[in-house]
């Protein structure tokens, strides 16, 4: 039908798109600085951290988005954080099985795995000073 049911989903798309794109950018940045400081090693754990960041954002997006619509919904459940704690075990164990086997840095997955945090800080820097002028 073309009608939208949600004014705001267009600033959400935008705003989501710009996320990535910093993250992207975070981690291009990180893995450049990766390589040039440390080794090719290093600089593939950064970019699977940066994979696993992408990976957690679109997962804690699809938790939320499913949450809050159980919630419109009326429907109860038993453990309505459960998907919550189940991304943060999963991220867990695949975090503590790259420790493990010593496949990579963990370091540099960690260092990967913060571009999530460096993006919504730049965007929210660049909310900030755009709202200024």
């Amino acid at each position: 039908m073309g009608v939208q049911t949600d004014p705001e989903s267009g600033i959400r798309e935008y705003s989501r798109a710009r996320i990535f794109a910093l993250m992207a950018v975070a981690v291009a940045a990180a893995a450049v600085a990766g390589l040039i400081f440390g080794s090719v090693r290093f600089c593939v754990g950064i970019v699977v951290g940066g994979l696993l960041s992408a990976v957690n954002f679109v997962w804690l997006e699809s938790s939320t988005k499913g949450l809050f619509a159980q919630q419109a919904e009326g429907r109860r459940s038993i453990f309505p954080a459960a998907r919550f704690i189940l991304r943060y075990l999963a991220l867990g164990v695949v975090l503590w099985g790259i420790y493990k086997l010593d496949v990579l840095p963990i370091a540099a997955v960690l260092i990967g795995l913060s571009a999530f945090a460096v993006a919504v800080v730049l965007d929210g820097f660049n909310s900030i000073f755009k709202s200024q002028r």
